[in-house]
């Protein structure tokens, strides 16, 4: 399988060469591959306890995986997705990655990390094509990879009802007449509750 204009990768001579590291990340992190050899795939959408899912999620490449896949509706080749760590390790771009480079990478996801995963049902692996597609399982390691994104979209989710209370509350005081909102004229108000509309529909767009 080609691995890009850079150099090309011997699928025969995987089997033959060693497990290697890249920039400190070790291929074979545990004994925990050894056991899976001989078991059969877990189905889409099996459950994972928590033990499997930190042992999955505890190497950079398999969560680099899983964050390529989503971004990339799902599916994608081996070798683009090995490229893509690769750039990642190296902080370069896929162009200008070494033929070596590309085959450290390539390696330990074809000998050890994408093997792991579909064994687990996260992905479904089809080592002979060198297509990965990504399974319903991966929803249960998500809330572990994308902590951040969850914390912001509780932070926006606040932030509409707030803002739409406030209104409200400025609004009706002002109709009234309450205090010092009364010197503001109807025509003030409709401003206002327009801008607070137009305000939280832009919010709900980049929810």
């Amino acid at each position: 399988m080609s691995a890009g204009k850079s150099g090309s990768i011997d699928e025969g001579s995987l089997a033959r060469t060693g497990n290697s590291t890249d920039g400190g990340e070790t291929d074979v992190d545990d004994d925990s591959n050894l056991e899976m050899i001989g078991q059969a795939s877990r189905s889409n959408g099996s459950s994972l306890d928590k033990g499997e899912i930190f042992d999955l999620l505890k190497n950079s490449r398999r969560r680099s995986t899983i964050r390529y896949l989503r971004e990339h509706g799902g599916n994608a080749e081996l070798k683009d997705i090995a490229e893509h760590i690769a750039a990642e390790e190296n902080d370069t771009t896929v162009r200008q990655l070494s033929s070596d480079q590309r085959k450290r990478v390539y390696i330990g996801l074809y000998q050890c990390h994408l093997p792991k995963m579909d064994k687990l049902g996260v992905v479904e692996y089809d080592k002979n094509r060198g297509t990965i597609e990504l399974q319903d399982s991966v929803a249960q390691l998500l809330q572990y990879i994308e902590p951040v994104e969850e914390d912001e979209g509780l932070e926006w989710s606040w932030t509409v009802p707030a803002v739409a209370a406030f209104l409200v509350v400025v609004v009706s005081l002002g109709t009234f007449g309450v205090g010092p909102l009364s010197a503001v004229p109807p025509t003030g108000w409709t401003l206002v509750s327009v801008a607070g509309i137009a305000f939280i529909v832009g919010i709900q767009y980049l929810q």
